[in-house]
């Protein structure tokens, strides 16, 4: 297992690199230059400082700015002819872009805001505990609401109770975030008044937003937990349990449920680095300061160095958390062993 644990940490490694590669270069294809946004004092610099004017790759392409009278973009003679293509010279690969950015990751940075006098670490920390609280309270309730109804629907199939159970959950997954959030603010907290519409002051103002979040994935972990739960019974081990004379709640209990939670477990991975990284349109509705709204705003904004960096977060959680799941399906699964 510790084998396995370390060669899925390099592979994981290499996905993050990849993802930051391609990433860094989509970003740097928008036609115009975000610097100009910033006081025309502050231009040039904003230019330099994040080597905007320089190539993203050794393979020379000229940098797409839109140019600033007065600042001293790259000086294109460390360039040389390869095979008719411009390319940097092999010595000044450590000026590109794609490098300048590496080295600032392994120096255990993010970089700085392009608009903000704050890092990128900085930015995130602030509404990293929004969104990390808003993601767990949004998963127990998936796991609190779902699994319990998959349960009852699989062991009661094709009964009026398993219809009803279904039929909720097909109508939450179809209804989409930004149709239930206004419904539970019109009726929760207009009409009823029991919470807050917008904003987050106390633990209760995260409770209708928790729900908004929660009840969408709620719906996919019942019936994926039914679906589960209709293969494993019918298996035969399910069936010597019950010959030995075990209680039905045994043999749901003990012998059938792990079963059923592996397809579960599987979708839980992504989703839950989903539901930790924070819902833009949940954020958004209810004004909650997490990272979801930093990226909407970094994204209208051209704030590179902060998408990249929500990025980068939203990538490690995905592929920390599914390693986690392939580990937890040894505990689930006995027939599953990584060992060599």
């Amino acid at each position: 297992m510790t084998r396995y644990i370390l060669r899925r940490l390099l592979a994981s490694v290499v996905v993050l690199l990849v993802i930051i590669t391609v990433s860094l270069w989509l970003t740097r294809q928008a036609p115009s230059n975000p610097c100009l946004k910033e006081r025309e004092a502050n231009t040039c610099a904003c230019v330099k400082e994040n080597a905007l004017d320089r190539p993203v790759f050794p393979v020379y392409r000229p940098p797409v700015l839109e140019p600033t009278p007065g600042c001293e973009y790259y000086e294109p003679e460390v360039m040389v002819e390869v095979g008719g293509t411009r390319v940097l010279n092999p010595a000044s690969w450590g000026e590109t872009q794609y490098v300048i950015y590496l080295k600032t990751l392994t120096s255990g940075s993010l970089g700085m805001s392009m608009k903000t006098d704050l890092t990128v670490i900085e930015t995130l920390g602030a509404g990293l505990p929004f969104t990390m609280q808003l993601g767990f309270q949004a998963l127990i309730v998936a796991i609190l609401l779902g699994v319990p109804a998959g349960l009852i629907a699989g062991l009661r199939q094709n009964t009026m109770v398993d219809y009803s159970t279904m039929t909720v959950a097909m109508v939450g997954v179809s209804v989409p975030s930004i149709v239930l959030g206004p419904l539970l603010i019109m009726v929760f907290a207009l009409e009823l008044g029991w919470f807050s519409a917008v904003g987050w002051d106390t633990w209760k103002d995260s409770l209708l937003p928790s729900f908004t979040l929660g009840l969408y994935y709620a719906a996919y972990v019942a019936r994926l937990t039914r679906g589960g739960m209709l293969e494993v019974i019918r298996k035969d081990y399910i069936r010597t349990a019950r010959a030995k004379g075990l209680a039905e709640k045994v043999v749901v209990v003990r012998h059938a449920l792990r079963g059923a939670l592996l397809p579960v477990v599987s979708y839980l991975g992504p989703a839950s680095a989903a539901l930790m990284t924070g819902s833009v349109v949940v954020e958004e509705i209810f004004n909650l300061p997490g990272i979801g709204t930093h990226f909407v705003r970094s994204a209208l904004n051209r704030d590179y160095n902060l998408v990249l960096g929500t990025i980068i977060l939203y990538s490690s959680f995905l592929v920390f958390l599914n390693m986690v799941v392939d580990v937890l399906y040894t505990f689930l699964d006995p027939r599953v062993s990584y060992d060599d």
